[in-house]
């Protein structure tokens, strides 16, 4: 099954080039467009409810991306980055 993918404002404003450096941002965009193709295959289950399942992502050791998935509009939301800068 294929995903739809939504990456919020708030997270595209925190995921730009600058201030994140252009190597960390090339790894987290990746990440992130990676994310339809496996949602549940990587990363780490935070909360399931229901339909809706959180989980995070590590990036290397640059930060994490963490996101919803939502089983009932086969959509990945990318909800909110950490990353160490």
């Amino acid at each position: 099954m294929s995903y739809g993918l939504v990456i919020t404002e708030e997270v595209s404003a925190m995921v730009k080039s600058p201030p994140m450096d252009e190597f960390t941002h090339e790894m987290f965009v990746h990440a992130m467009l990676d994310l339809p193709l496996d949602p549940h295959g990587v990363g780490t289950l935070v909360r399931p409810e229901g339909a809706f399942t959180t989980r995070t992502l590590a990036v290397g050791s640059h930060g994490l991306i963490t996101y919803v998935v939502d089983e009932t509009t086969a959509t990945v939301t990318v909800v909110d980055v950490t990353w160490l800068g």
